[in-house]
């Protein structure tokens, strides 16, 4: 087994072989969760059987841009079209500007990071993905632009959105506030902005980025529900983007350097499954916890096909 540790998880990755030879607990393998990586489809139901979800590394959130921001509102709830609502009369009420910027500018996606950077280091296991890559994104200035929330010369707000148009797509890729704005309400605005641009380049749909198919680390658990409540839908992401990373096999041992409850996303197969999957194979979701009782219903949205509870220690 080969060890990783990154940012608190350690991860043992194996061989399918490994994977079935053991018998996993948290104590015995000294590891947050066992991995094995690009598993044959044809070892997915003894994998399954040996307690082990089958997986995307990584999945990609898409909505259509629809005709018009109402034909987009109708496709979601009543309490969320009002959240929306509330957001763009949050902004114009206090006389926050909403400006897209591009093509994307050093001064402005600088400005950006000083807010990103603030909110990465408050998170228990913030990587600065925004920060590291600031060099590529500058490079590539005029595949960018931004939304910005503005209020008078202070930035309260900021989304960075890539266009992909061989994909018909813009991708938000990173989004921040400043601490003591209304998150909620300034980032429904300037989605809603995203979306109108989106649909002024004539793209088809708009991407609420990439997440790992596993909540409770880097990403949290609430993330999931704030993007299906918007209308989003996820598929695996190397179906999205070639270059992603190809699906895998996880067992979670403990919740030691995870949340509880955590939310696994993986592949809804039938036990004798063994062949590829493709963005039509239905996903389930799995809430793992260690304790007794877990409500499932903040995490069940139209597109699973099954929602589960696993249970796990805390190591």
């Amino acid at each position: 087994m080969e060890v990783e540790r990154a940012h608190g998880l350690t991860t043992g990755r194996v061989t399918t072989a490994e994977a079935l030879a053991a018998r996993w607990t948290a104590r015995s393998a000294d590891v947050d969760l066992v991995r094995v990586v690009d598993p044959a489809p044809s070892d997915w139901a003894r994998l399954a059987r040996a307690g082990f979800a089958v997986k995307p590394a990584w999945i990609t959130w898409l909505s259509p841009t629809c005709g018009s921001e109402e034909e987009f509102l109708s496709r979601l709830s009543v309490n969320e079209r009002r959240n929306v609502r509330l957001g763009s009369r949050f902004t114009s009420e206090n006389g926050i500007e909403l400006r897209t910027t591009d093509p994307l500018d050093p001064e402005s996606f600088d400005a950006f990071l000083v807010l990103y950077d603030r909110q990465i280091a408050g998170m228990r296991y913030g990587v600065p993905f925004a920060r590291q890559q600031r060099e590529d994104i500058l490079d590539l200035g005029g595949d960018y632009f931004l939304v910005r929330a503005v209020d008078g010369g202070a930035l309260l707000g900021c989304c960075v959105c890539w266009k992909r148009p061989e994909l018909s797509t813009v991708q938000i890729r990173f989004v921040t506030t400043a601490e003591d704005s209304r998150r909620n309400r300034l980032v429904r605005a300037m989605y809603m902005q995203v979306f109108q641009a989106a649909r002024e380049l004539g793209f088809g749909t708009v991407s609420l980025g990439t997440d790992p198919a596993l909540y409770g680390h880097i990403a949290k658990p609430g993330l999931f529900g704030a993007k299906s409540r918007l209308g989003f839908t996820p598929i695996p992401a190397r179906m999205f983007a070639s270059d992603d990373e190809p699906d895998e096999a996880v067992r979670v041992l403990r919740l030691s350097a995870l949340t509880d409850p955590s939310l696994l996303i993986s592949y809804h197969l039938p036990a004798d499954h063994a062949e590829p999957v493709d963005e039509k194979t239905p996903l389930r979701l799995d809430v793992l916890t260690a304790g007794q009782e877990v409500d499932t219903s903040p995490y069940r949205a139209s597109f699973l096909a099954e929602v589960g509870v696993r249970r796990v220690g805390h190591g």
